[in-house]
């Protein structure tokens, strides 16, 4: 009775620590006003040196994927992200996302409380993901026609769906 107690018990209390932590090598967020899924990745090894995490963006109404990745600046400071991936529907042509001469942060929500995305290795997923200036960028792109319609309304905020 004790070991079947015991082994209950286990179960019960250390059965969480079985469950897969999400990180930035394995999160998935949805936008809420957009079917567009941001999940994040392990880091490519021929990355730059002070790339932190890589991600991609499915944007399913334009049929598009987006490669992006996220970077600390001369290793301090605050971590930007960016975005590539082809221009707009049915062209090959490569854009980069926001514009290379604008540089933005990326910020999660942890605990309630919003700051830069960590960066320290094998750190918590945020529970949102808040990529500044990521919905005006791909507006002013070609994809807006197959983005934006009726109540869909894409934005620059995402919620934890889980681990992949």
């Amino acid at each position: 009775m004790r070991v079947w107690l015991a082994f209950s018990l286990t179960l019960l209390l250390g059965g969480s620590g079985l469950a897969e932590e999400c990180t930035l090598h394995n999160a998935r967020y949805k936008q809420p006003d957009a079917p567009w899924y941001l999940t994040f990745q392990r880091v490519p090894q021929i990355a730059a040196a002070n790339q932190i995490a890589a991600f991609y963006l499915e944007m399913p109404n334009s049929g598009v994927t987006l490669n992006g990745a996220v970077h600390v600046p001369n290793g301090f400071g605050a971590p930007i992200w960016s975005i590539s991936g082809v221009c707009g529907p049915g062209t090959s042509e490569i854009c980069a996302f926001p514009d290379e001469d604008r540089h933005s942060p990326i910020y999660g929500l942890y605990d309630g409380k919003v700051r830069f995305l960590d960066s320290e290795p094998g750190s918590n997923a945020p529970e949102q993901l808040i990529v500044p200036d990521l919905a005006a960028s791909i507006w002013y792109s070609q994809y807006r026609n197959d983005e934006w319609f009726d109540a869909v309304s894409p934005g620059d905020a995402f919620m934890l769906d889980g681990c992949k």
